[in-house]
């Protein structure tokens, strides 16, 4: 019998110059009973900076990665699920998106990829580490915290990434439902394929086929997690050319099936997702669908 819990998940509007790190900066409370832990999964996404109050969050890949209870971890863009276990919890993270990465990390991301390390330990985010030091207050002070966040964030030096305007043109691309082709993010990104082969493996941690692939099935998993009652089948993203392919893309990102997904207890990621959205469509996307993100 799983422990009681209650999940609250908040993205968060802050500095406008953060927009070119980030695709959302968010707040994660969680109180569960009697002292319990629960366990859950995190989807696909970008590379995420998790800020832990107290380190009682461990986190294990599916080739068998594991990263122990830290304070500030750290993991790298991915097309896979992430099996989570924690206790009671206070968490802040930024979800950064590839421009982000490149101006902020600076290493290639496909070496991150599907990866969770300990940012008190690997010597790539030494720089971040002072913000885990100084960012909870002995008592939930939100307001301060977000506020030393982004101060934190807002005064470091961006790194240099000459290909700043076709990493912000290709994840643009990516969230285009319209663009469902390499041939298509290339021509919208201005590159030959080979070119894009490379930028995408350096600074989003995938091909670009299979960021596409990861998009389209993202898409799909959001629209049923927001409203259930449209089931698997009337979630599917018009990308899909029936359900069996989409069952197929389920268990390449998910490991699992959408009907073994649908009986898994989610007290974690269900909240999140729709957090997500509904930030999405109020600070992130257009009328048309499409992320902006800002080179400057």
């Amino acid at each position: 019998m799983p422990s009681a819990c209650t999940v609250s998940a908040n993205y968060l509007s802050s500095s406008p110059g953060l927009r070119r790190y980030f695709a959302g900066i968010f707040l994660i409370e969680i109180t569960v009973s009697d002292g319990g832990v629960i366990e859950d999964f995190m989807f696909p996404d970008w590379a995420t900076m998790r800020f832990n109050q107290a380190p009682v969050i461990a986190g294990t890949t599916r080739e068998g990665g594991q990263l122990g209870k830290s304070r500030f971890s750290v993991s790298g863009p991915r097309s896979q699920e992430v099996n989570i276990r924690t206790g009671s919890l206070r968490q802040w993270g930024v979800l950064i998106h590839p421009l982000g990465w490149s101006l902020l990390v600076g290493k290639p991301a496909h070496e991150y990829a599907n990866r969770l390390v300990d940012g008190m330990a690997d010597p790539t985010f030494e720089r971040f580490r002072p913000l885990a030091e100084m960012l909870f207050s002995e008592e939930p002070d939100r307001d301060g915290e977000l506020q030393r966040l982004t101060e934190f964030f807002d005064g470091l030096e961006p790194l240099d990434e000459p290909a700043a305007d076709s990493i912000a043109k290709v994840y643009d691309a990516l969230y285009d439902p319209e663009v469902d082709s390499v041939a298509q993010l290339a021509d919208v990104a201005g590159l030959s394929r080979r070119s894009l082969e490379r930028l995408c493996r350096r600074t989003f941690g995938f091909p670009p086929k299979l960021l596409l692939r990861r998009q389209r099935f993202l898409r799909s998993l959001t629209d049923f997690t927001v409203d259930p009652s449209l089931k698997w089948i009337g979630a599917l993203d018009a990308a899909y050319h029936d359900q069996a392919q989409f069952v197929r893309d389920f268990r390449h990102f998910m490991g699992m099936t959408p009907s073994e997904y649908g009986q898994r207890y989610k007290p974690v990621v269900e909240p999140v997702i729709r957090e997500r959205a509904r930030y999405g469509r109020e600070n992130l996307w257009g009328s048309d669908g499409m992320a902006s993100l800002a080179c400057t």
